[in-house]
């Protein structure tokens, strides 16, 4: 398998690409004192929050916390793996990439580079398995009831695995990959006596990708009664079903177009709505949304139609969904499809123009929540209990405000009695005494928040001004940052301990995807007060008193487990130890 491109390439070719000239071209920016501003491409906003900085060359969405480099931006705009944005780059600097390289053996940018090569292999193997033999009659039949053209399944490069135990295996074995690798990657499985053999067999195969397209995890449906029904790859290091929507990478461009996603429950759900022109329609991958998803889909759009299943459990998964998207500052609406169809037998029973009057007729977060609680009965107390949390979560005035008269004209209520219930829930919801443990978790989160703070600020300070960084270590040591991604960072900065300035843009393509958004972030947001570094000691003094008060707890701990079992030499040592702590500054 191809190495990646050396080190020094790379850099000339950063070195060699202006930041805003190449935005320019996609993005239309203007001159704000040292930066340039313009509207988002990776989601949508009224407001331009996306920022490019010439000083740094890096971009920086304040909106949708996208940021990176000129190799980030080509590779989440154009849907382009790490090595092909530097060629692409190169060729536009006239650089010369050396073809065959020597990969950086072992590093992360490495390992995902060969689990995405395996991958796309396997996919391609699945792929060839379902046109062209006759043992996958069967799976082509059944595309065929179901009414997935042959375009659209190669669009989604759909599979068929075959029932043979080993036959993944054999390819795999042909092609140099150690079935070691492939059980990490979740495509073989090890057996009771160590041999590995084919997880997905006699299955139609979906090859899911991340929003980049690549390849990074696989589906399976059986073609049978047998159970499991459904099977996917399990979690590896590029794959996380919590973090991936299926259909994404298909689906950005008429997001962003549409100003609108729709998320589906089912991957035939996906592919029937783009088979039949909606082509902004992604599944959650599993009935109930996650964070991590609705932070994927907010670099996109922050307006989600759900159109979930209308069987009992896709009604519940959409009543978590629509109050986690709206946590997340999500405008949400569901379309309620009638006679108990999914939206794959929907739309292929009536076509898009019926679908898209369905979408237009989508009902708002409130009414689905009131309409079906008054399904299962109650009061007009208990209905109005069920969306008080989500009339207090509306961020904007006006919303709030055409909510209440919303769920007044639904509750036949007067605006005054369901503002007056609101108003209650407000102060009423801070002042419930929570259980001990629930108290001691609380206060324990506000001293991380506030060591979380100063971490990010003190990093902050040390990437604009790496002289402090002597200090910094003699003060905090080794134990410092505790986060990973700032810790991360922090040590790029200790490796350049010599430097008089740092250049964090030729960092970008040794982190993560999280990585280079969070240095962006660093890099961008402003620092308060004229005179910046003056904090250092302030934030350094609250990092070590957070250290001290978890030693304390510890000892405090290790005390009442001592006098319990009558230990008296280590009462004496825990005590002593106590005595030292309190003349920690």
């Amino acid at each position: 398998m191809g190495g990646l491109i050396p080190a020094d390439v790379v850099e000339s070719v950063r070195l060699a690409t202006d930041i805003v000239q190449l935005i320019g071209e996609y993005v239309r920016l203007e001159k704000k004192g040292k930066n340039y501003v313009g509207s988002c491409p990776f989601h949508q906003e009224r407001d331009p929050s996306f920022t490019v900085s010439p000083e740094k060359q890096i971009f920086y969405c304040f909106g949708c916390g996208a940021g990176g480099n000129v190799f980030r931006f080509l590779m989440l705009y154009e849907n382009l793996t790490f090595p092909e944005a530097v060629r692409r780059l190169a060729d536009r600097a006239g650089i010369v990439v050396p073809r065959f390289s020597g990969p950086r053996e072992g590093s992360r940018a490495w390992l995902e580079e060969q689990a995405w090569e395996i991958n796309a292999m396997v996919r391609d193997f699945y792929h060839h398995f379902l046109t062209h033999r006759p043992e996958a009659r069967e799976a082509r039949n059944y595309l065929e009831k179901r009414g997935v053209s042959r375009h659209t399944q190669g669009i989604f490069q759909l599979g068929y695995a075959p029932p043979g135990w080993d036959t993944l295996l054999q390819f795999l074995a042909s092609r140099n990959c150690s079935y070691r690798q492939a059980v990490e990657l979740g495509l073989l499985v090890m057996g009771e006596r160590g041999k590995p053999y084919d997880r997905f067999r006699n299955r139609l195969i979906f090859p899911i990708c991340n929003a980049q397209g690549r390849v990074v995890g696989f589906g399976g449906r059986v073609l049978d009664d047998s159970h499991p029904k459904y099977l996917n790859t399990p979690e590896t290091m590029v794959f996380n079903k919590r973090q991936l929507l299926f259909g994404l990478h298909l689906a950005r461009a008429a997001i962003r177009e549409k100003g609108y996603a729709i998320i589906m429950e089912g991957y035939m759900d996906v592919i029937t709505a783009h088979q039949h022109g909606i082509h902004n329609a992604v599944a959650s991958l599993g009935t109930s949304l996650t964070a991590e998803q609705g932070s994927l889909l907010s670099r996109y759009t922050k307006d989600v139609v759900i159109a979930y299943d209308t069987d009992a459990a896709g009604v519940a998964a959409t009543i978590r969904g629509l109050d986690l998207l709206q946590q997340l500052g999500f405008r949400v609406r569901v379309v309620t499809i009638p006679e108990g169809k999914d939206p794959d037998e929907y739309i292929r029973q009536h076509g898009k123009e019926k679908w898209q009057q369905l979408v237009e007729t989508a009902t708002s977060l409130l009414d689905y929540k009131l309409s079906r609680a008054a399904e299962k009965g109650g009061d007009t107390a208990t209905l109005l209990a069920q969306v008080l949390p989500n009339l207090a979560a509306m961020s904007g005035e006006v919303e709030r405000e055409e909510g209440i008269k919303r769920v007044a004209a639904r509750l036949s209520l007067s605006w005054e009695a369901v503002k007056d219930a609101l108003q209650r829930f407000n102060k009423n919801a801070g002042k419930k005494w929570p259980n001990p443990d629930k108290i001691a978790k609380k206060k324990h989160n506000i001293i991380e928040d506030a060591r979380s703070k100063a971490e990010f600020m003190v990093v902050k300070l040390l990437l604009q001004y790496p002289g402090y960084l002597t200090e910094v270590r003699r003060e905090l040591g080794e134990s410092f940052p505790r986060d990973p991604g700032l810790r991360q960072i922090y040590q790029f900065i200790c490796r350049n301990e010599e430097a008089v300035r740092v250049d964090p843009a030729a960092w970008m393509h040794e982190l993560d995807e999280e990585g280079q958004y969070l240095l962006s972030r660093l890099l961008m947001e402003k620092v308060p007060g004229e005179d910046p570094v003056k904090i250092i000691p302030d934030l350094v003094y609250t990092i070590k008193r957070n250290n001290v008060q978890e030693q304390r707890e510890k000892l405090v701990q290790e005390l009442a487990e001592a006098e319990r079992v009558g230990d008296r030499g280590r009462i004496v040592r825990i005590l002593s130890d106590l005595q030292d702590l309190l003349h920690t500054r």
